[in-house]
């Protein structure tokens, strides 16, 4: 709260006091859309214990993609995009390969490791941008990335050769999606609900052939899901995919794109506290010690970053 409270007395600061009611709704829409994106792990890790891991990657971008469709069509937004090409390329890396191996990952490991993982995309996008589009960090950002690797591990009690197959799946699909985010940057492609739409459905066809080409589809698979389930599934991961999609985009408009990403630190928090509440894992204070020095982390690569130092002055 420290951190969102710093970040929101210079935002107000320079835009107004006028403006503190429309800012105080979007930080608010934006954490509810950090618990749809946190809880979705452990909808996914319930859902993994009824149907395989393929036919869920399917359902849960088909129901993304439907719900977003939804929204558009209500809203009357641009279905058109341009740069199909280029566009295609992040389907294949941020959709239908991402998806692939973090649903088969996600299957081996437990949902708190799955958060540790993902608390490290800021340190990933970092080596990415500094690699990819020759982005310059500060000692701050080289101090979080040695803080976020020594955390991670402190999360495994330093035990490297001992490491499941599953963690493996799950690092090389997030390291795919940033470098997704990264060419995007680079291409200087626009990000839009339209281009979301369609990596979303092109990205539903690819995990669809390769479903089909490979496994047996039978019905019986989906029937396997219980009613609760299913509730959670369409709430947490359709409707709720739809919904993060619209806040974000909304938020960069209203308050930049460096305000809006503090907010996706927020989802690896999320989903460790959950997991230890409804899937009832393990409490490890190797673990424990380790979030504390992501979040701190988290903290040198945003709030020490330039970006913020140019806005505060």
């Amino acid at each position: 709260m420290i951190i969102s409270n710093q970040i929101f007395y210079y935002e107000i600061k320079k835009k107004g006091h006028n403006d503190y009611g429309d800012m105080m709704s979007i930080y608010l829409q934006l954490l509810l859309a950090s618990f749809f994106w946190g809880s979705n792990v452990i909808v996914m890790k319930l859902l993994l214990k009824e149907i395989p891991f393929l036919l869920l990657a399917v359902l849960r971008v088909f129901f993304s993609f439907f719900f977003l469709a939804i929204y558009m069509k209500i809203k009357k937004e641009s279905f058109l995009y341009n740069h199909k090409a280029k566009a295609l390329v992040l389907v294949f890396f941020a959709i239908y390969l991402n998806f692939f191996l973090t649903f088969k990952g996600m299957n081996q490991v437990k949902g708190i490791d799955n958060a540790f993982l993902n608390a490290l995309s800021p340190a990933f996008t970092f080596m990415m941008s500094f690699f990819l589009l020759k982005e310059k960090g500060n000692k701050y950002d080289f101090i979080a990335i040695n803080l976020s690797v020594f955390a991670f591990l402190l999360s495994i009690h330093f035990q490297i050769f001992s490491i499941q197959i599953g963690f493996w799946y799950l690092l090389l699909g997030m390291i795919l999606y940033m470098l997704a985010n990264v060419l995007v940057q680079k291409w200087e492609l626009h990000q839009s609900l339209s281009l979301s739409l369609y990596q979303l459905f092109f990205g539903f066809l690819m995990l669809l052939v390769h479903y089909v080409s490979f496994y047996q589809f039978s019905i019986e698979d989906i029937r396997k899901i219980s009613f609760l389930h299913w509730v959670l599934f369409l709430l947490i991961s359709g409707i709720g995919f739809a919904y993060i999609q619209v806040i974000y985009m909304k938020a960069i408009k209203e308050i930049g794109a460096f305000q809006t990403s503090f907010f996706l630190s927020l989802n690896p928090l999320i989903t460790y506290l959950e997991s230890l509440l409804i899937l009832k894992e393990t409490f490890d204070w190797f673990q424990f010690f380790a979030f504390l020095l992501l979040a701190y982390a988290i903290y040198l690569m945003k709030i020490k970053s330039p970006a913020l130092v140019k806005e505060k002055t």
